[in-house]
């Protein structure tokens, strides 16, 4: 049966992608889906260290979207935004996209690490999947130690640059290293907004900043909220 690494681009897949060159780890093909929102940085990643290490082997990587666009151009077409309540998202942008292309015979590979092992015991049609790292005993910083003993540098966290689990610290840091991205973001909760306008306190009380108004964010005006903890995402289908 066809093994497909499922690869996010974020730490742990690289780490399997790095564990397939030293082969450690069997597969047949690599597929990553496109939400068309992940970082630039992981986009030039990909480009210069995983996609050229799996042409040296002879392994075909395979970029897949969903047949009516991305997930940034599902969200405008319906003027919809993430929602921490319910992950609709990744299903959407890559579950749905990834099976439609491998079909139900293929053994996904993914990228759990043995510290989320719970992430594994909760996934569905676990007949269809294997979870390597758990198998093998490695953690996320093991991860970071194959990754750094390859000679690699450390890749970011992948995930959508409008993903309303994102840390506050990772806001910070697309605000100031990506103030473009930050305004695709406002640009989006505003066509959410629109839509929704029978519903005007939808534009004060929600949005996606952890599900608050990433607009109130952005002008400094969200001394209102109070945020127990750090919202972080990570499903093993949108990053790793």
């Amino acid at each position: 049966m066809k093994r497909v690494l499922s690869f996010g681009g974020g730490v742990q897949t690289t780490a399997m992608a790095i564990l397939v060159a030293q082969g450690k780890i069997q597969c047949d093909e690599i597929v990553f889906a496109d939400t068309g929102a992940e970082k630039p940085e992981t986009y030039w990643y990909m480009d210069n260290y995983t996609k050229p290490l799996f042409k040296e082997l002879g392994i075909f990587f395979t970029t897949v979207t969903r047949k009516d666009g991305t997930l940034v151009d599902y969200c405008k077409r319906y003027r919809m935004i993430p929602e921490p309540q319910r992950r609709w998202c990744t299903h959407k942008g890559k579950i749905e996209p990834i099976l439609k292309y491998i079909g139900e015979e293929a053994i996904s590979l993914i990228g759990f690490s043995s510290d989320e092992s719970h992430r594994a015991e909760r996934a569905k049609n676990k007949e269809h999947k294997l979870f390597p790292l758990i198998e093998m005993g490695i953690g996320f910083n093991d991860s970071l130690d194959i990754i750094k003993d390859y000679g690699w540098p450390i890749p970011l966290r992948s995930s959508c640059y409008f993903c309303p689990f994102q840390p506050y610290l990772e806001w910070n840091w697309l605000k100031r290293e990506h103030p473009e991205l930050i305004q695709k973001c406002l640009e989006l909760e505003e066509l959410y907004y629109n839509r929704r306008n029978d519903y005007p306190h939808l534009r004060h009380t929600y949005g996606l900043f952890g599900g608050k108004p990433l607009w109130k964010w952005v002008e400094g005006i969200q001394s209102e909220w109070e945020f127990p903890g750090e919202y972080s995402c990570y499903s093993g289908d949108c990053g790793h």
